[in-house]
């Protein structure tokens, strides 16, 4: 006779298998990015920057802010904010390097180098993060799964209490 799984195990399942599902994609279009298979257009160059230039302060904000509130502290892993600061400490550095290296001279053919490693880079820090996030959170679950969770299961006892006042009577 099969034992049937609890909801808190499914969903540690379900989002665990999410962040190795995300791992795996980022770090196939990192590689291929590195390898050159993927090639970065002008276009990309100033929306890689422009996207990950607000994404970069946008982390250290989330970070400050994470540290600062205590009810967002509460319902955010720490761990998932620290592990994403290194890279977007590094993404602002390096973006308002090829900021100016971009508005200096658009046509620059010798930054198509700097953005395949750094976009290559940068999506294989993500997949690494991933993959730590995917296994620490499977052991230690997000607080936002652990507050569903309870939810529904204070959801499921008030429909049985409802339930039984309504065969009761």
């Amino acid at each position: 006779m099969k034992k049937k799984m609890d909801d808190l195990t499914k969903a540690k399942l379900i989002y665990s298998g999410e962040l190795l599902v995300f791992a795996i994609a980022a770090t196939v279009l990192g590689i291929l990015f590195i390898v050159h298979v993927i090639s970065v257009a002008d276009w990309k160059k100033w929306a890689f920057t422009c996207v990950t230039l607000l994404g970069g302060c946008w982390c250290v904000t989330d970070f400050i802010w994470t540290l600062v509130s205590p009810k967002k502290r509460a319902k955010n892993s720490l761990l998932d904010k620290i592990l994403l600061l290194p890279n977007g400490v590094a993404l602002i550095g390096l973006d308002i390097f090829a900021l100016i290296s971009l508005i200096q001279d658009p046509s620059r053919t010798d930054l198509d180098q700097f953005f395949q490693i750094e976009i290559g880079v940068a999506l294989l820090y993500i997949a690494v993060v991933y993959v730590i996030e995917g296994i620490y959170h499977y052991f230690k679950p997000h607080p936002s799964i652990l507050e569903a969770v309870k939810e529904d299961e204070e959801n499921e006892e008030a429909n049985e209490e409802s339930e039984e006042s309504t065969s009761q009577e």
